[in-house]
């Protein structure tokens, strides 16, 4: 995503795919099936920041079944930017993502940004 190819970041993800989103804001719950995680949850966060939302690859480790990756996130909406680190673990099978879980690392500030 950090070059906009939606179509390879796609075939990373199982037709099945679940994203776990923490908080009690309009992107938490989760997104089951590859639509959701990317028509329903991607596509809001693009909608609400229209479209200012980006993210750097800071490090990604894993095994055959699992990932970790850490990330840093910078988005704004409604005139306001935050910058926040970030991890997303990741479960894997048969060389696709099948599950996401999120971890915002200022959770209460993030929560905040997107309430």
């Amino acid at each position: 995503m950090t070059t906009g190819d939606m179509d390879a970041l796609s075939a990373l993800f199982a037709d099945d795919v679940v994203v776990h989103v923490p908080g009690t804001n309009q992107l938490s719950g989760d997104h089951k099936g590859k639509a959701a995680a990317f028509t329903g949850y991607m596509g809001k966060v693009m909608a609400l920041t229209n479209g200012e939302f980006v993210f750097e690859p800071h490090d990604i480790v894993g095994s055959e079944d699992h990932a970790a990756g850490i990330y840093r996130y910078r988005a704004t909406r409604d005139r306001q930017t935050i910058e926040w680190r970030h991890v997303n673990v990741y479960h894997v099978r048969d060389g696709q993502i099948v599950e996401i879980w999120q971890h915002p690392f200022d959770f209460e500030r993030w929560n905040d940004f997107w309430s």
